[in-house]
């Protein structure tokens, strides 16, 4: 028997409710609806693409903070709990998600700084970036899953992303 909507959702959020007070940044991230070649030819975001984008930006990020060991093994690597917002709203794409495992020298400002270089480097990023500290781990997790009461599809599994080393 498949699971309804509501039973799915209320999974997701209990599982990332377990969870989230791992992690310890909050971060929003826009994207372009469409994007350019030599100013001619216009190619349009969609779900996929995003998704797509989003894991580009992550193994740039991994990289820009672990360098080659982030590509030589998957142990090192940043924890990331991301949804994919903006479909059943109507909105403009965007990633809310729920970041940690960032090492202890690495400070706020250099990882704002880390993200937005390893977003611009993506086709798709845009220029509206958010990074905060999560103070309220419960209720960022409210806010980046208000819109899985539409669209359960929301929670981006393809781009989670659990380091074996610290649990987010």
């Amino acid at each position: 028997m498949k699971p309804n909507r509501s039973e799915m959702q209320a999974a997701t959020i209990d599982w990332m409710s377990q969870t989230i007070n791992q992690c310890t940044y909050a971060v929003t991230l826009t994207l372009k609806p469409y994007t350019t070649d030599d100013g001619k030819f216009r190619e349009q975001l969609d779900e996929g693409k995003a998704k797509v984008n989003f894991d580009q930006f992550l193994k740039r990020l991994n990289y820009a903070i672990f360098g080659n060991a982030a590509r030589r093994s998957n142990k090192k690597s940043i924890t990331v709990i991301p949804v994919l917002e903006g479909r059943a709203s109507g909105k403009l794409l965007h990633y809310h998600c729920a970041i940690g495992g960032i090492p202890d020298y690495a400070s706020e400002s250099h990882l704002r700084k880390l993200i937005a270089e390893a977003w611009h480097g993506t086709r798709f990023g845009n220029q509206q970036i958010d990074v905060k500290k999560i103070t309220d781990a419960i209720g960022w997790l409210s806010y980046i899953t208000k819109e899985m009461r539409r669209n359960t599809d929301a929670f981006d599994v393809e781009n989670i992303r659990i380091s074996s080393t610290v649990r987010c």
